[in-house]
């Protein structure tokens, strides 16, 4: 099973660095596909979180990491880190996040007369007090 950890640190290693923000940014190509992050066997434990999108799908997905100050993306094989020095900094990524991506749903519930109830993410719960 694959480990978060070990996927940050290769994209470290092997992906080229940028500075988004003030933040470093570090970018590589690697055809996979989101779950290898969604069923790591340190996804919860390491404190990454599901960032939903409106477009998650097993080619795209975004997570965030409070405890570390990281934010991680997968679109179609290019995998974005990216590391925020302090909580001030953090914040600022997550509200770039919170303007930039669609509002994403956890689930969408269908009654028999063809209601539609969504659950969304409260995206304020990935910020930092």
């Amino acid at each position: 099973m694959a480990s978060v950890k070990k996927i940050t640190d290769k994209i470290k290693r092997l992906g080229k660095p940028d500075t988004i923000r003030g933040n470093p940014v570090y970018r590589w190509f690697c055809p996979s596909e989101r779950y290898v992050v969604d069923f790591a066997e340190d996804y919860s434990a390491e404190g990454w979180k599901q960032y939903d999108t409106d477009q998650d799908a097993a080619y795209f997905g975004v997570w965030v990491n409070p405890k570390t100050l990281q934010t991680l993306s997968y679109a179609e094989g290019d995998w974005s880190l990216v590391e925020c020095a302090d909580v001030a900094a953090f914040n600022a990524e997550i509200e770039s996040m919170n303007s930039f991506y669609g509002e994403g749903f956890i689930f969408k519930a269908y009654d028999m007369q063809g209601g539609c109830e969504v659950a969304r993410q409260d995206r304020q719960e990935f910020l930092i007090s």
